[in-house]
C-alpha cells in the first residue's frame, strides 16, 4: 500500500493528509478480518471434504489474499479455528482387501473419486464467491470513508479511485468497487433536486376500495 500522494499534484492539508493515512490503516484493518473471517468459513464450509491445512491453502488459492495480508490472515484464521483443529477425528489408513483390486471396483472407485473431485471444486468456487462478495461489501465501505476525507478537497470519484490505486486492485475488482462506491455515494448525497422530490412524494399507500357485501334477502318458509 502506498502514500496518500497519489492524487496527482495537489498539496493536501496537513490534517487532511493524517486523517487520510488513518481511513488506510483502518481499512488495511477490516481487510484482514474480513479475510480472517471468510478463511475460517471456508474451512468450516469444507470440513467434511478438506483438512483444515487443505482447505486454508486452497482459500488462498481460489481468493487473491494480498501477499501482504496472508500470514496475518492465517495466523489469525487458525487461532478462529482452534476448536475445530483440536477436536479433528484421526485417520487410520486400512489395508485393501483383493475385492478392491477388481477391475470393476477399480473403475468404480475412480469414478467415485472424479465426481468427489468435481463437487469438493464446486464448493470451493461457492465458498470463494462468498468471500469475493464480503471483500467487495469492505472495500467499498472504506472507498466511501476515503471520500467523506476528501470531500473539501477532491471529487467522489477522483477520491474514489484514489482509493482503488493505493489497494492495486485489480482491474475487474477496480470496476465492482469504483462502480458501487459511486452509486453508494449518489444515494447518501442526492442532488438538491432530487432530495427535495424525495421529501415530496407520498409515502402512504392508497386505500383499497373495498367491494360492497352482497345483501341478501332471506326468505321465511312456513
Amino acid at each position: 500500500m502506498t502514500g496518500p500522494g497519489r492524487i496527482g499534484s495537489r498539496r493536501l492539508p496537513s490534517s487532511t493528509r493524517l486523517r487520510l493515512q488513518l481511513v488506510f490503516a483502518r481499512a488495511s484493518e477490516a481487510l484482514a478480518e474480513t479475510y480472517q473471517a471468510q478463511a475460517a468459513e471456508f474451512v468450516r464450509r469444507l470440513k467434511f471434504r478438506l483438512s483444515v491445512d487443505e482447505a486454508l491453502q486452497r482459500y488462498f488459492h481460489e481468493v487473491g489474499v494480498p501477499a501482504a495480508l496472508e500470514e496475518t490472515v492465517r495466523a489469525r484464521a487458525l487461532i478462529s479455528l482452534a476448536g475445530l483443529i483440536e477436536s479433528a477425528p484421526r485417520h487410520e489408513s486400512r489395508a485393501l482387501g483383493w475385492t478392491a483390486l477388481r477391475p470393476d471396483q477399480m473403475l468404480e472407485s475412480l469414478r467415485k473419486r472424479v465426481q468427489y473431485i468435481e463437487d469438493t471444486n464446486l464448493e470451493c468456487r461457492l465458498a470463494a464467491s462468498m468471500s469475493d462478495e464480503a471483500v467487495a461489501t469492505t472495500h467499498v465501505r472504506m472507498a466511501l470513508e476515503t471520500a467523506e476525507v476528501l470531500a473539501d478537497e477532491v471529487t467522489p470519484d477522483e477520491a474514489i479511485m484514489h482509493y482503488v490505486r493505493t489497494f492495486n486492485l485489480t482491474s475487474i475488482d477496480a470496476q465492482v468497487i469504483f462502480r458501487s462506491a459511486m452509486a453508494q455515494w449518489a444515494e447518501l448525497h442526492p442532488l438538491p433536486g432530487e432530495a427535495r422530490a424525495t421529501l415530496g412524494q407520498s409515502t402512504t399507500k392508497p386505500a383499497l376500495a373495498l367491494r360492497p357485501r352482497p345483501e341478501f334477502g332471506l326468505r321465511v318458509i312456513v
